[in-house]
């Protein structure tokens, strides 16, 4: 999201042109300006004659194609009633602070994606977006959730603006548009009376995920930009709808995700905001992994642990145990990419250094066991196990904690967890040769890595 500053003054007391038509919301928050078209009047509403009836019409036509013409008048209108069906997902009453500014410029080409723009001073945020004369529905919809969010989120903070996760955006517009699109967003020449729209548009998150293994939360949380273009985008919005679906299913959850969306101007990340908001469910993001994943399978009836072939599971495995390092040779030398076991990791690496390398480990693994071939789950299983019951064990503090290398104590935590290593990476070369054609090597857990690496080594991504 873009922010820029202008100022404030300058923005807030602007007059429109008199060649622009400008329309206020009910509640004032939204304020819809366009170019004067001479002889196209802006939408007017008109008794039907029967009372708590009425209907909408607008003299422009509706493009060819499936874009949205947009009129300020409807275009008000529809952010009202998304900005109400959002505020009754939260759980909570319409309290804004923020104006949002909505410019019509038919200059922008249709496939533009628009951009938030905020503006901050010492009476708070006001936001504005640029829209062309037309554009795709689900487009326009997520522009007005986050302008929405970014709004209330920021009600209450500084000149830092929160952050909103791109899931919760998603997620939200496309539970709010689920069979209800039509009701939201006016087209011209639709009539509407009361709430009775026809043409419901369901979105068949069901289906969609049984076609396709839904997305891990990690790629939920950080899709690749493939991951957000044509089809692909279209399941991540799936996929988004699901996890908020979700959320929301708990005894609390609007309470939790309002809750999330407060916190968010007070922390640089929003996985802080959201463990704080969840804490009665989740302690860790480790356990939100899990519990995604069973909500998976659960909603769609498909097991999606053999999503990997036998031999995409095996190297899989081997690259969720391998740690990322960077070798320096020489200081007149860029350093090289390597890995090494988790073994060297406990066994040479600063107690700070190897806990953050090996909880990685461990949201790898837990994410992998999702999508591995079952024959090698039992094997992921105690990798797992192991490094989880290690973290545990040495964690700061505790009767077990030991420094690494620390010759003045007897061998300690992290001595018994080397020799389970061993003993599960000896299991893991004799297996080898049941998925990989190669004959295998000699060394258990140097398999598939460079292995005698001489120069400093130093953790690829270190901890801060």
């Amino acid at each position: 999201m873009a922010f820029c500053c202008w100022l404030a003054a300058g923005w807030a007391g602007a007059q429109p042109a008199p060649d622009f038509v400008e329309v206020r919301s009910a509640s004032g928050q939204f304020v819809a300006l366009a170019p004067r078209r001479p002889g196209v009047p802006i939408a007017v509403s008109q008794p039907t004659g029967i009372p708590g009836q009425f209907m909408l019409r607008s003299t422009l036509q509706p493009d060819t194609d499936s874009n949205l013409p947009l009129d300020p008048s409807l275009l008000v209108v529809s952010c009202e009633r998304i900005k109400e069906a959002l505020m009754m997902a939260l759980g909570r009453r319409d309290q804004w602070r923020g104006r949002i500014t909505l410019l019509i410029n038919p200059a922008l080409p249709a496939d533009q994606i628009p951009v938030l723009e905020g503006v901050y001073d010492l009476e708070g945020w006001n936001y504005r977006v640029a829209l062309p004369s037309s554009i795709e529905p689900n487009l326009l919809f997520r522009v007005i959730v986050n302008a929405l969010l970014t709004e209330t989120a920021n009600r209450r903070a500084g000149a830092q603006s929160a952050e909103i996760p791109l899931w919760l955006v998603a997620g939200l517009s496309a539970r709010l548009q689920a069979g209800h699109l039509p009701i939201f967003l006016f087209r011209p020449q639709t009539r509407v009376i009361g709430d009775q729209i026809t043409d419901p548009r369901v979105d068949p998150v069901r289906e969609q995920l049984r076609r396709a293994p839904p997305l891990t939360f990690q790629e939920l949380c950080w899709p690749e930009p493939e991951r957000l273009a044509g089809p692909n985008y279209d399941l991540y919005c799936a996929c988004a709808q699901l996890f908020v679906d979700k959320l929301l299913q708990f005894k609390d959850g609007n309470r939790c995700l309002a809750a999330m969306i407060d916190k968010l101007p007070q922390h640089l990340n929003w996985q802080t905001s959201f463990l704080e908001a969840f804490s009665p469910y989740f302690a860790r993001l480790l356990d939100v992994e899990k519990w995604w994943g069973l909500a998976c399978m659960t909603f769609t009836d498909v097991d999606f642990a053999s999503r990997f072939s036998p031999l995409d599971s095996w190297h899989k495995l081997q690259q969720a145990l391998d740690v990322p390092v960077q070798v320096h040779f020489s200081p007149d030398r860029f350093p090289a990419e390597a890995e090494i076991t988790l073994q060297e990791v406990i066994g040479a690496w600063e107690p700070a250094q190897a806990a953050a390398a090996l909880q990685r480990v461990a949201e790898n693994l837990a994410v992998l066991r999702l999508r591995i071939t079952p024959d090698l789950r039992p094997l992921l299983d105690g990798y797992l196990s192991t490094v989880r019951n290690y973290l545990g064990e040495t964690r700061p503090g505790g009767a077990n904690w030991l420094a690494a290398g620390d010759e003045s104590q007897p061998a300690g935590a992290h001595n018994a967890a080397c020799k389970k290593l061993d003993a599960l990476d000896a299991q893991r070369a004799a297996l080898r040769s049941k998925y990989v054609s190669q004959p295998a090597q000699t060394q258990p857990g140097a398999q598939d890595r460079p292995t005698g690496l001489p120069g400093a080594v130093q953790p690829a991504n270190p901890p801060p």
